[in-house]
């Protein structure tokens, strides 16, 4: 497919910008569209599995396309919050109207503002990448997330030492307050350990810096918006933060690497992550859906990310997915039948 297919990226935002202008049911059209329409039409267009070849490969990686699809997210998300704090600051807004801008607000906090930062972020050694991923996890207070994703998700995947790997049977909602408050104290701890490996001083822990400024952000909105502006921003960041989490409880639900004689566990394999070649879902998340082969190499750009034949296949397509986690007696009893279909049960 062609690499257009990746402006696809930008449909999200776009859709929260209309959203803004109505009122009522159309205040509700983004949503509509994300949650409904998009898992509808994943069931009915053909999946697409095909990866490049190697000359493709070579050609993708080097093709400067691709990451200014990334740059070019940055300031269009800055802008759909410029627009969210303007629109919510109207008086005479009803409820209705209140409750769809907070929905599709944090809907792209969630999608592009913590899914484009985690792209971003895993590039570690490239700077305005780093920088860029800054400014996006800012916006969803997730300025932790490059410490603990790169440094503990990655390294401790499908073992029980992975504060945001579901195991078999864990509830959404309890497995996202242990991913996000655990996730954010063990950050604290995974840099400690970087600067003692390093025999730096612990009083310049980064953690320090990454809690002060997402405060210092809502701050901000604070001096400029007032209180309710304020609030109604935090309750659609906390929305956006229960999109990662929902995301990261189905994409290893129920998978375990198998702990080795000498105390460690099996390096991480293509089964350990649950991957979906929906298209739309690849599309609008960057490829996060070929999970496994993100797993496999942390820094791979996301344009040439492999679909692997021995991946576990989730049953629907990341969008539908992410409304299921919502639902524990739904989600379940889906998931018990898949992992059973691949002998993980």
């Amino acid at each position: 497919m062609s690499k257009l297919k990746y402006l696809g990226t930008y449909i999200s935002p776009i859709l929260a910008l209309i959203s803004f202008n109505f009122n009522g049911v159309l205040a509700y059209s983004g949503i509509f569209v994300l949650y409904v329409l998009v898992p509808i039409l994943e069931n009915l267009i053909p999946k697409n599995s095909y990866n490049f070849s190697k000359e493709e490969n070579n050609l993708a990686k080097e093709d400067w396309f691709y990451d200014w699809i990334l740059y070019l997210l940055v300031p269009l998300h800055l802008y759909v919050i410029y627009v969210f704090l303007e629109t919510i600051s109207n008086p005479l807004l009803e409820l209705v109207d209140i409750i769809g801008y907070v929905l599709i607000m944090g809907t792209i906090l969630g999608v592009n503002g913590i899914n484009g930062g985690h792209e971003l972020g895993h590039k570690i050694d490239h700077r305005l990448k780093m920088f860029l991923a800054r400014i996006l996890l800012t916006t969803s207070f997730q300025n932790h997330f490059i410490t603990y994703h790169n440094g503990g998700h990655h390294r401790d995947v499908a073992t029980p030492n992975d504060l945001t790997t579901a195991k078999k049977g864990d509830i959404f909602y309890f497995f996202a307050l242990k991913s996000q408050i655990g996730g954010y104290f063990k950050s604290w701890r995974l840099e400690a350990e970087k600067i003692k490996s390093n025999g730096g001083n612990q009083l310049l822990n980064p953690m320090i810096i990454h809690t002060i400024i997402p405060w210092s952000f809502l701050g901000a909105i604070y001096y400029f918006f007032g209180t309710e502006v304020t609030v109604l921003y935090f309750l659609a960041a906390v929305f956006g933060i229960s999109i990662l989490e929902a995301q990261n409880y189905f994409s290893h639900y129920g998978l375990k690497r198998k702990l080795k004689e000498d105390g460690t566990y099996e390096r991480v394999k293509v089964e350990h992550s649950w991957n979906s070649d929906h298209i739309i879902g690849r599309v609008l998340l960057f490829e996060l859906t070929r999970h496994s082969d993100h797993h496999f190499s942390g820094a791979k750009p996301y344009q040439i990310l492999k679909s692997k034949d021995e991946s576990p296949m989730l049953p629907f397509g990341y969008p539908g997915m992410l409304i299921l986690s919502y639902f524990p007696f739904l989600f379940k009893p889906i998931m018990e039948r898949q992992l059973a279909k691949y002998g993980m049960d």
